[in-house]
C-alpha cells in the first residue's frame, strides 16, 4: 500500500516548555523526555514530569540530527526540536517501524536552507508491505531503560566534596583562535581530542600550567590536565587547587568530573554554577583527604607511565 505520511498521522512540533532544559536539573524521575538526539531513541533523560504523548508515536528531529526518526513505544514528552507523528488510526508495530525507516531514508532532502516541517513531511510518500519480522519482540530489545546509577554513600572513609571546596574555578577571555597567527602557544578549546588543544598560536599564554580545563560547550564535560602554559576562552572552566598543589589530587578530581559527562550535552549545558556544586567521592583518613590512597589510585590508572614524567 502506498500513501503519504499526512494521511496516516497528525504532525506537530513538540512541547515548547522543554526547549530550555536547564530547569530540569535535579528533577530526575521515571518519565522519558525525547530530544533531537540521534541515538538511544532520542532519549534526553528520565525526569519527574508528566507524560504528554501516549505511545506509540514517531519522533523526528527538526534540528540537530534532522530526520533521524524513532518509534516511541513508551508514553513520553517531546521537546520542540522534534516533530511528533501521532497516528490517526491504529497502525501495527511493524508498520510504524517501516515508516520511521523510510523517513530516515529521505533525511538527505533536508538541510539548513530546507528544513523539515510538518507540511513537507506530510507530503512524503511511503509504502507499507506485509512483514515476516516480529517487530513487537524486536523493539523490546531497544527500548530505553533508565540507567542504573551507582549511588555513592558517605562513610568514615569516603566524603562527598563539592568541586568548589577543592578548586578555584574561573573563566578566561581570549581572541578566537582563527584571529591569531599560528606559532607556539597551545590554544585549548572544547575539542575532545589532543588534550583539548586544537592549535598553537602566536600569543602570550593567559593561563598557567598545572590546572584542569573543563569544557562548558562543545564536548561538554570533557576534562584535561594541562601540563604547559596555554590560552583558552570562556568556553572552558579553569580549575586550580585551593590547597598546596598536588598533581595526584588534581588528576583524580579531573577523572571524577569526567564521570559526570553523561549528565550534559549541547542542549543541557554545564556552567560554572553547576560545576561548583558537583560532588566528588573523595577518600578520607583521620579527618583529612587521604592523599596517599589517591596517589595509589592515580599510579595504577591506565596510561600513567606516559604521564608521570609531568608529575
Amino acid at each position: 500500500m502506498t500513501t503519504t505520511i499526512g494521511q496516516l498521522f497528525k504532525i506537530e512540533y513538540g512541547q515548547k516548555e522543554y526547549h530550555n532544559k536547564e530547569w530540569l536539573e535535579g528533577t530526575e524521575g521515571k518519565n522519558i523526555l525525547i530530544s533531537s538526539r540521534g541515538d538511544d531513541s532520542g532519549v534526553f533523560g528520565f525526569f519527574d514530569i508528566a507524560n504528554y504523548y501516549k505511545a506509540p508515536v514517531i519522533t523526528v528531529p527538526s534540528t540537530g540530527t534532522v530526520g533521524q526518526a524513532f518509534v516511541q513505544d513508551n508514553d513520553c514528552s517531546v521537546d520542540d526540536n522534534c516533530l511528533v507523528l501521532i497516528p490517526q488510526k491504529k497502525l501495527l508495530q511493524e508498520e510504524l517501524f517501516q515508516i520511521a525507516f523510510q523517513i530516515r531514508l529521505n533525511k538527505w532532502k533536508y538541510r539548513y536552507g530546507r528544513q523539515i516541517t510538518p507540511e513537507r513531511l506530510a507530503t512524503q510518500k511511503i509504502s507499507l508491505i506485509e512483514s515476516k519480522l516480529s517487530y513487537d519482540k524486536l523493539s523490546k530489545k531497544f527500548l530505553p531503560e533508565k540507567s542504573r546509577k551507582i549511588k555513592v554513600l558517605e562513610n568514615k572513609n569516603i566524603k562527598l566534596i563539592k568541586v568548589n571546596d577543592l578548586c578555584n574555578i574561573q573563566k578566561k577571555t581570549a581572541l578566537p583562535q582563527n584571529a591569531l597567527e599560528e606559532n607556539g602557544t597551545p590554544y585549548v578549546t572544547t575539542t575532545s581530542k589532543n588534550n583539548g588543544i586544537s592549535n598553537f598560536v602566536n600569543e602570550e599564554p593567559n593561563t598557567k600550567a598545572r590546572c584542569l580545563t573543563v569544557a562548558l560547550n562543545g564536548s561538554v564535560g570533557e576534562t584535561f590536565f594541562q601540563f604547559d602554559d596555554f590560552i583558552t576562552s570562556g568556553d572552558n572552566a579553569v580549575l586550580t587547587l585551593k590547597e598546596k598543589y598536588n598533581p595526584y589530587l588534581l588528576f583524580y578530581i579531573g577523572a571524577m568530573i569526567k564521570n559526570h559527562r553523561w549528565r550534559y550535552n549541547y542542549y543541557r549545558k554545564l556552567n560554572l554554577s553547576k560545576l561548583k556544586k558537583m560532588t566528588i567521592p573523595t577518600p578520607y583518613k583521620n579527618g583529612n583527604i587521604d592523599i596517599d590512597y589517591i596517589e595509589k589510585i592515580v599510579k595504577n590508572s591506565y596510561g600513567f607511565e606516559e604521564l608521570k614524567k609531568f608529575f
